[in-house]
This record gives C-alpha cells, sequence and structure tokens, in this order.
C-alpha cells in the first residue's frame, strides 16, 4: 500500500469513527429523557412505599384515574388547554432570553379581564362575548407582562426579579377585588357568574372539556409559525447573541416588548379560558399553579411548540392521576408536584450526562 493510499484510508476511518460517534450521542440524545423521567417514577414508588402505600395499585389507580373514562380523559384535556397555553407563553419569552417567570401572575390578570367581559353588557350578546372575553384576556395578561419589560429596559431591572415579584401583586390585587369592588353578593369572596353567552361551550358530552381546546391548537401552530417570520427570527437572534444582533442593526428593545407582550397575553388566555370555560366566575385560587408548571414544561419541552404540548399533554395526566390517588388512596395531592420536580431534575442531569458523552465521543473520535 502506497502512503497516499494509508492517508486516504486513515482519513476514511476517522470519518467513519466520528459519523458513528455523532450516530450514538443523538441516539443517546433521544433515549435520555425518557430513562431520566422513567428515574423520578422509580424514586416516586420509593416515597409512596416508604408510607406504606402499594406502589403497583397507586400506579395503577393513577393510570386509571387519567385514562380509564370518558371523564378522567376529558378532565386531562381540560388541563392540557391551561399547561399548554401557560407554557407556550414561558417558551416564547424563554427563547428571546427573557426569564418570565409571572405566567402565574399574568393568567390571573387575563382571568379578570374575560371575568370583566362576561359580567359587562358586552358579555351578554351572543356571537362575540366570547371572542371578546378572549381578546380582552390577551391584552390584560400582555400589558401586565409589559410592566417587566419596562421595568427592564428603561431601569435595567432584572426580569426574573420582577416577574417574580408581580405575581404576588396580580394575586393580590384579585384577592383585594374579589374582597371588595366585584365581589358577588354574599359571603364567599367570588365575583358575579359570567353570562351564559360568554360561556364556552362543552364540546365532549360527559366531560368539562370545551372549546378552548382548539384556541390551544390554534395558539401551538401560531408559536410554530412565529420563528419562521422576520420577528420571530429576530426574537431567536436576540436570545442566542444578542451582540450580534445588535450589530446587525436589530432593534433589541422591539424584540423585548414584543416577545414579554406575546408570552404575557398567551397567558392571559389561559387565564380567561379558565373563567369562561370552567369556573364561570373569578374566584381565589383560579389556578392550581399553572403559571409555575410552565417553567418546567417550556424547559422540558425544549421551548418548542410541539415538545410544549406533549409534556403538558403528560403533566396534565399526572395532575388528573394524582388526583385519583388522592381520593382513591390517600395519596397527597402534593405527591404530583413532587414528580414534576424529580422529572425536571432528573431530565436536566440526564442532559447534561448527554452533553458529557458528546464531548467524549468527539474526543475519541478525534
Amino acid at each position: 500500500m502506497t502512503v497516499p493510499d494509508a492517508i486516504s484510508d486513515t482519513r476514511g476511518n476517522s470519518r467513519a469513527r466520528i459519523s458513528e460517534a455523532l450516530t450514538r450521542f443523538r441516539d443517546v440524545k433521544f433515549f435520555v429523557p425518557f430513562a431520566s423521567g422513567s428515574l423520578a417514577f422509580v424514586v416516586g414508588a420509593i416515597l409512596l412505599g416508604s408510607a406504606g402505600i402499594d406502589v403497583g395499585d397507586a400506579y395503577a389507580t393513577m393510570f386509571r384515574g387519567a385514562f380509564g373514562s370518558v371523564f378522567g380523559f376529558g378532565d386531562v384535556m381540560l388541563k392540557t388547554i391551561s399547561l399548554l397555553l401557560a407554557g407556550l407563553a414561558v417558551s416564547v419569552a424563554f427563547r428571546c432570553r427573557q426569564w418570565n417567570i409571572g405566567a402565574e401572575g399574568q393568567l390571573y390578570m387575563g382571568a379578570l379581564g374575560g371575568t370583566l367581559v362576561g359580567i359587562s353588557l358586552l358579555g351578554a350578546v351572543p356571537g362575540i362575548a366570547i371572542l371578546a372575553a378572549i381578546v380582552v384576556s390577551f391584552i390584560f395578561g400582555a400589558l401586565f407582562a409589559l410592566v417587566p419589560a419596562v421595568l427592564k429596559v428603561k431601569f435595567g431591572v432584572n426580569e426574573v426579579i420582577s416577574t417574580v415579584l408581580l405575581n404576588f401583586v396580580a394575586l393580590l390585587f384579585i384577592s383585594f377585588l374579589l374582597h371588595g369592588p366585584i365581589k358577588a353578593p354574599g359571603f364567599n369572596p367570588y365575583s358575579p357568574e359570567i353570562s351564559e353567552e360568554s360561556q364556552m361551550p362543552i364540546i365532549f358530552p360527559g366531560t368539562r372539556l370545551h372549546g378552548g381546546i382548539f384556541i390551544a391548537v390554534l395558539a401551538t401552530v401560531g408559536v410554530y409559525y412565529l420563528w419562521k417570520t422576520k420577528i420571530g427570527f429576530e426574537i431567536r437572534t436576540v436570545g442566542a447573541n444578542i451582540d450580534a444582533a445588535r450589530y446587525a442593526g436589530m432593534n433589541i428593545t422591539k424584540s423585548v416588548f414584543v416577545t414579554l407582550g406575546i408570552s404575557g397575553g398567551l397567558a392571559g388566555i389561559a387565564g380567561g379560558l379558565l373563567v369562561i370555560g370552567v369556573q364561570h366566575l373569578l374566584i381565589e385560587g383560579i389556578s392550581p399553579g399553572y403559571g409555575f408548571v410552565a417553567v418546567i414544561i417550556a424547559l422540558l419541552g425544549r421551548q418548542h411548540p410541539i415538545g410544549v404540548a406533549i409534556v403538558a399533554f403528560f403533566f396534565a395526566a399526572l395532575m388528573t392521576g394524582s388526583e385519583t390517588m388522592n381520593r382513591s388512596l390517600g395519596v397527597p395531592a402534593a405527591f404530583a408536584m413532587t414528580l414534576q420536580a424529580l422529572i425536571l431534575v432528573f431530565v436536566l442531569v440526564g442532559g447534561l450526562f448527554a452533553v458529557w458523552l458528546s464531548r467524549r465521543n468527539r474526543g475519541g473520535a478525534r
């Protein structure tokens, strides 16, 4: 064999090793999230067993609660609506590196907007009442999200701090309204019930699933195609490299405002649908923490609308099944939150392992 042939064979072998390493990494990268999530259920089983609960019976009850009946599956889809919209809200902000942790507060402000439409004269107009409630919910959520945007752009306030604190502002403001200005007659701090024309129709008889599922689907498609538009490209560029975006002449301030406006608006719609589709009035605690869970959903879904939709459905099933476990076996309802946190931790650790393995493979290939 001549020297050039030997060199050519060496290069060919190197390329083959690199290709094999990359293939292994892609396989591991696909497999790691599922393996990591499974470990969370293993730890959950240990916790259940240490509490004297039959693990097999508990997980079987969880599965039956989510998928064992029409009502249970409808409840899963109902929760998916709120989790999906809130998850999309957070993911849009994260793509621009705007760390919006205030989806819960924006959701409550959207719920307020939907309530005000539903109890007004506009809410009694057939045909436009529901649309008006959704639009106003979006506006209320978006305007509330623009507060941290202004604080960041004008005064350099970190959006993590401002959005977290504004959650409490929103919840306390809603509590004030329900104990005073918009409180319905009676002892309980509820708003008046919205008009029937403002109530989202049920689309699946025998369940609570309403037409808001179509709004969630449209929002998912809209966010998917948002990244293919000019403003979507600017948002992603600002998130990927703000210095490069500034050098390219992109308006950073506009990107921040548009991003947080869309993010808050989506969370606002989630809140509005809780009023017009589920409760039909505004109450304290109308959200069981959807805005906070949305942060986990956005991270696990890799800020991609399809990924967010899949994780939102999975978490909705987890929450519905955990509620059934609580009623049937007395397992604390907080078990679902524990599993969610464990899944996030294990998936993040698994992601670090996948990155380490890819670097090791690249080093070996070289």
